[in-house]
């Protein structure tokens, strides 16, 4: 037998279970979904499917931008400013605050929670929005915010019915998040009016938010705190929130501080 008749007798046994072999294959790459045939050349679906996804957003995000936003919003500024700059006592401001409809933050709270106190003290404890229980309650601090902020007080020799009580932001957010950005622009300046109606000497602040906005200081509580910062004519320095404080105890130490260096201030203060 030669070579060619040995190649001949062979290749059918050889080509049936190659043959057999491709059409498992193939039908298991069916059932997987490989069902388009391969060209030539090779498709970067990846690229393709980023440059259909890039449209619609970029359409999208033209489509949902309202027409002029700069301007709504420095016209309520505008007002919000002159409205607080009309009024002349700490009442006053309050009862235009709880009338203000174009704050957001109004039509979700329950109460207005802005001023409590002596407005003619020295002293003022600024606190930065209220929570839960001072959307209960109408007060600037309430709860078990009040009894830490009441020993805090006391252990520098401050009584708190002594002194005024003010917050920054005077609804709560809702769900106790942070104010945004529109809503603190528009309680900014009643704010203002009101350290211009007391004239405090020295001003505790509770939260960043007061040290942010009336004395430019950092956003970080963190960073802010333990600094004295020039607000109008008198100083003001930020430390952590007694609500902080209870979900952070560790953080107490550093009030401790910021508490010690106010009463140093007080006592260069006192006559």
């Amino acid at each position: 037998m030669t070579n060619s008749q040995m190649d001949t007798d062979q290749r059918p046994n050889d080509i049936r279970p190659l043959a057999n072999d491709a059409a498992r294959i193939l039908g298991w790459l069916i059932n997987m979904g490989a069902d388009e045939i391969v060209s030539e050349h090779a498709v970067d679906r990846f690229a393709a499917s980023a440059s259909v996804e890039k449209q619609p957003a970029k359409a999208l995000a033209t489509d949902i931008l309202p027409s002029r936003p700069a301007a709504l919003s420095h016209q309520l500024t505008a007002d919000a400013a002159r409205q607080a700059g009309a009024r002349n006592t700490i009442g006053q401001l309050a009862e235009c605050l709880n009338n203000f409809d174009a704050q957001p933050l109004r039509k979700a709270a329950t109460q207005l929670c802005f001023f409590e106190g002596n407005p003619l003290s020295p002293i003022l404890i600024l606190g930065d929005r209220p929570r839960t229980e001072e959307d209960k309650s109408g007060q600037v601090f309430a709860g078990k915010s009040r009894e830490l902020l009441t020993r805090m007080l006391a252990a520098i020799n401050v009584k708190i019915a002594d002194v005024g009580l003010m917050n920054f932001v005077p609804w709560r957010p809702p769900g106790n998040r942070a104010p945004l950005e529109n809503e603190i622009s528009l309680c900014l300046p009643f704010a203002a009016r009101a350290l211009e109606l007391m004239k405090p000497r020295l001003i505790l602040s509770f939260g960043a938010l007061g040290g942010q906005y009336l004395a430019g200081g950092d956003g970080s509580i963190i960073r802010q705190r333990g600094k004295w910062q020039k607000v109008g004519g008198g100083l003001m320095m930020a430390t952590m929130h007694p609500d902080e404080l209870l979900k952070l105890p560790a953080q107490k130490r550093l009030a401790w501080r910021d508490l010690l260096a106010f009463r140093i201030e007080m006592d260069e203060f006192a006559p």
